[in-house]
């Protein structure tokens, strides 16, 4: 029986892209089975992704970067959301990953108002495909098998991890889906150090970094860091030179998502997700999904852990008959699998102590991304190695996986009337409540494994037939599951909502809305509409703080909110800061009611004050907000130095009134006031502070302060001055500097290795 470093050599030294065509194009067919009923153009066979976070959240964000270009920038900072936010330092922007332009393109080209809903969908749909192919040509190396491949690409590609709640949170599907690449290229690079394997090795780290879900990104770097030094240790590569090649890497890819990078860093300083206390950080799968290995549906609406039934014994298949090569995967997914549960299990407490990233993470079942790749990975050994043959001193193992098939099929068909019953009865413990069916499903899917095991034990050996039987049982299986486990009607991307149409409008602008979660997270950003709250999963701070800290009249007035969708309630009085609430709709929402309010009268997006209270720290400036006697239209509350403390000897009521502020100008970026003051006095403007902003008075830079917490400021002197804000984020110029200085570095190792220079 030839070695597996022999069958390996034989696999990567064939010339075999034209053998390799025929998997492939069955990948692709599977993939096809998944997608086409959300990419079809008949509207009666029609589904679409579920709305959430895929629309409001991910597709929201596409728009963005479309409306920015679309207006002749890329939309560094945006208004929609928490009065103003920092998008492009938030990872999930994605604007330099490729993917993202998918659906942003041809916007471009066809002038459409909005992306488009079918190239967003076509957009996360592709990752399914991307991964399993990568995953193919990884485990062809891995396992010297075409056939073996071609099984643990379609249960990674199209297991229950990818095809759930991936798909509609798009950053990670698009994050996982490059695993392989980099597993493909550290692979090469512990055998020697070669423009291909640092080719590869990038391509999948900066692609997995650019997608941006930075807890993806971290996960799929760890578990290449652990999978590498593994290999190195295999081949015998010193310490010193393994730590020299993977740091040069690490380097080139940090290299190239500086731009990314260096405003995420800043964003994370400023923001609430600096450190998350233990409680939050460990939430993971409770213990018992573990029964969803076997069967889908009892535990939780998604079944991550699924992998089908003929994979989960090939990979105990490929445990037992190839432990050498298989040991690295049972520690990762072992790893993974206990990790994934969080909180719920002790080795979380170790890993939130001693590894940095933990402690600023939440939602640890995405470890089911180690699970899932361990796994497939290790099916994909086992059917290898049955292709090759049994050895007879482990044949009495490999029978007893057939017959524990056979205890399955009774067990499910035992538990099939049952459940069957008890449905009827209007008992289903099932998310899905659907449960009769999914262990109908799951009796067949073990009959078609038990019927595979059953044949290849009896004498079966042609490999073509057992590797095609075993690719579409376990296509069927997975199909069965997964294919529209995120699936609903179509619908509008946004509903029409009377709140909305209002708020279109009015024509005293610019305005806020806060919206008390009556309607679709970040509508405001689809229809051009300014909200001082939103539905990140990482909030700008203190900002958060100020709005969960400060009386809700205060914020109104200080962010120019001029109009209030909430529940059937009344709003507080507001008549000490002058401002009255007119009801204008009450609307049936379920068995409560939504009202909107319109707050009078509207507010100047800018004003002066001259008396001055500075105070040491944010706890200080939030406590005096929340003074009853603090008036924000003559008084401000200045972090840090301020320029005057108190009042201004001689500014009379008279005086103030003769001022004169007119907003000139107001893009995204930049905001110009003409001001004319009869003294000196402090402009406060109602956009939020935030470093990168900058100020200018009169052509010359001026000092920009934060006042009452969350608000930019300037002095300024008696007499006519322009004041221009504008948002200039070096922690962008100079990542973008980084990351254009390393890629032209590249450009010609590239350009060397692609022309056969290597050779």
């Amino acid at each position: 029986m030839r070695s597996l470093r022999g069958l390996r050599a034989r696999w990567i030294e064939r010339p075999g892209w034209a053998s390799d065509g025929l998997p492939l194009l069955a990948l692709t067919a599977l993939w096809w089975l998944f997608a086409w009923r959300y990419l079809t153009p008949t509207p009666a066979d029609r589904l679409m992704l579920a709305t959430g976070d895929f629309t409001y959240h991910y597709m929201t964000f596409r728009d963005l970067l479309y409306q920015g270009i679309r207006h002749g920038s890329l939309p560094l900072w945006i208004r929609c959301m928490f009065g103003g936010f920092p998008f492009q330092a938030y990872t999930q922007s994605a604007f330099f990953y490729p993917g993202s332009w998918i659906p942003v393109l041809p916007a471009l080209l066809a002038g459409s108002p909005h992306v488009s809903l079918d190239l967003f969908h076509f957009e996360s749909l592709l990752h399914l495909w991307i991964a399993a192919a990568l995953t193919y040509i990884f485990l062809k190396r891995e396992t010297g098998s075409r056939w073996g491949a071609l099984l643990g690409a379609t249960v990674f590609g199209f297991g229950g991890y990818l095809t759930g709640y991936p798909i509609l949170q798009v950053a990670i599907v698009e994050g996982s889906a490059w695993l392989p690449l980099l597993l493909l290229g550290l692979d090469q690079l512990t055998e020697r150090w070669s423009p291909q394997a640092v080719t590869l090795a990038a391509i999948g780290g900066i692609l997995a970094i650019l997608a941006g879900q930075p807890q993806i990104s971290a996960l799929v770097w760890l578990m290449g860091v652990l999978f590498y030094f593994a290999r190195s240790r295999r081949h015998r590569l010193p310490w010193g030179e393994a730590l020299k090649r993977i740091g040069l890497l690490a380097l080139i890819v940090v290299g190239a998502t500086a731009v990314q990078l260096l405003p995420a860093l800043e964003f994370v300083r400023f923001s609430t997700r600096a450190r998350l206390p233990f409680a939050e950080s460990g939430s993971g799968f409770p213990v018992q999904d573990v029964i969803q290995l076997i069967q889908p549906g009892l535990v939780s609406h998604w079944h991550p852990l699924y992998v089908g039934l003929l994979p989960l014994t090939l990979a105990i298949a490929g445990i037992l008959m190839r432990w050498h090569a298989a040991r690295l995967w049972v520690g990762i997914g072992g790893l993974g699998l206990l990790l994934s549960f969080g909180a719920n299990f002790p080795l979380y407490d170790l890993a939130f102590q001693l590894i940095p990233f933990y402690p600023t993470t939440r939602s640890q079942e995405r470890h089911a991304l180690w699970v899932s790749f361990a796994l497939a990975t290790l099916a994909a050994h086992g059917l290898a190695a049955l292709l090759q043959g049994i050895p007879r001193a482990q044949r009495g193992k490999i029978v007893s996986l057939e017959r524990a098939f056979r205890f399955l099929i009774l067990a499910v068909g035992i538990a099939l009337p049952i459940v069957t019953f008890l449905a009827r009865q209007g008992i289903d413990p099932s998310d899905h409540r659907r449960l009769p069916q999914e262990v109908g499903l799951s009796l067949l899917a073990a009959f078609g494994a038990w019927g595979w095991w059953a044949v290849r034990l009896r004498g079966w050996r042609d490999r073509s037939g057992l590797g095609w039987s075993a690719f579409a049982i376990t296509a069927f299986n997975l199909a069965a599951f997964n294919r529209w486990i995120d699936a609903m009607p179509p619908s509008p991307v946004y509903p029409d909502h009377p709140a909305i149409r209002r708020m279109l409008a009015e024509t005293e602008r610019p305005f806020r809305f806060y919206d008390e979660w009556r309607m679709p997270d970040h509508i405001g950003c689809w229809f051009g509409l300014e909200d001082i709250d939103g539905a990140t999963s990482i909030q700008p701070e203190p900002y958060f703080r100020f709005l969960k800290e400060t009386p809700e009249a205060l914020q109104w007035w200080l962010l120019g909110v001029r109009y209030v969708v909430t529940w059937g309630r009344d709003l507080p009085e507001m008549s000490a800061l002058g401002r009255t609430a007119m009801l204008l709709e009450r609307i049936p929402q379920g068995q409560e009611e939504t009202r909107v309010f319109r707050l009078d009268p509207p507010l100047p997006w800018a004003w002066v004050v001259r008396n001055v209270r500075p105070v040491a720290g944010v706890d200080e400036g939030l406590a005096a907000l929340r003074d009853p006697s603090f008036r924000p239209a003559e008084q401000a509350i200045i972090l840090g130095p301020a320029p005057w403390s108190g009042a201004i000897p001689g500014s009379r009521a008279d005086e103030i009134q003769a001022d004169e502020i007119q907003l000139l100008g107001r893009t995204a970026m930049e905001s110009r006031y003409r001001v004319r003051l009869s003294q000196p006095g402090l402009l406060i403007t109602r956009d939020p502070w935030y470093p990168g902003w900058e100020v200018w008075v009169n052509g010359h830079p001026a000092p920009l302060m934060r006042a009452d917490v969350v608000l930019m400021a300037t002095p300024l002197p008696a007499g006519e001055s322009e004041v221009v804000f504008r948002y200039r984020p070096w922690s962008f110029y100079i990542g973008a500097a980084i990351s254009g200085l390393t890629l032209l570095l590249l450009g010609p190792l590239l350009w060397w290795w692609m022309s056969g220079g290597a050779r």
